[in-house]
């Protein structure tokens, strides 16, 4: 009699969830080329030139920490959100790269500035390009 009772079951089972469709996508496996977030807990401000950042002020302890996250979706649209608010952009807007440190980045483009994102999480900068300065979010102390 228990038998025939989970043989039921079983069935019963197999047909809601034959019912129910397609349950969502999987968020681990929706096929998105990037997905991270970070917090940065220091800030630094600094004049740039071609060679690189220079002239830096100490770096600050930020408080609450900046957060940032980062989602390119298999598409190439990104989806970048900075402490809160939300930017969108087209495959043409950004640009993936590696520094002179082998540390890989991607370059968001806005018009009078650049973001750039670093793909292990040790630094956002926010780039001015009508003054040349440059803030350094960073998970550590850069020194």
């Amino acid at each position: 009699m228990n038998s025939r009772i989970l043989d039921i079951a079983v069935l019963l089972g197999s047909l809601l969830l034959c019912a129910c469709g397609d349950m969502g996508p999987n968020p681990a496996a929706d096929g998105a080329r990037f997905s991270r977030s970070f917090r940065y807990y220091y800030v630094e401000e600094c004049r740039y030139d071609r060679f690189g950042t220079y002239d830096c002020s100490r770096a600050a302890a930020v408080s609450p920490s900046y957060y940032a996250s980062l989602r390119i979706d298999s598409d190439g649209m990104a989806t970048l959100r900075l402490d809160g608010s939300s930017y969108y952009y087209f495959e043409s807007e950004y640009d993936e790269g590696r520094d002179d440190y082998g540390g890989g980045f991607y370059q968001f483009y806005e018009n009078d500035g650049e973001v750039t994102l670093y793909k292990d999480g040790s630094e956002l900068i926010f780039w001015n390009t009508w003054d040349n300065t440059a803030t350094v979010y960073s998970y550590d102390l850069p020194y």
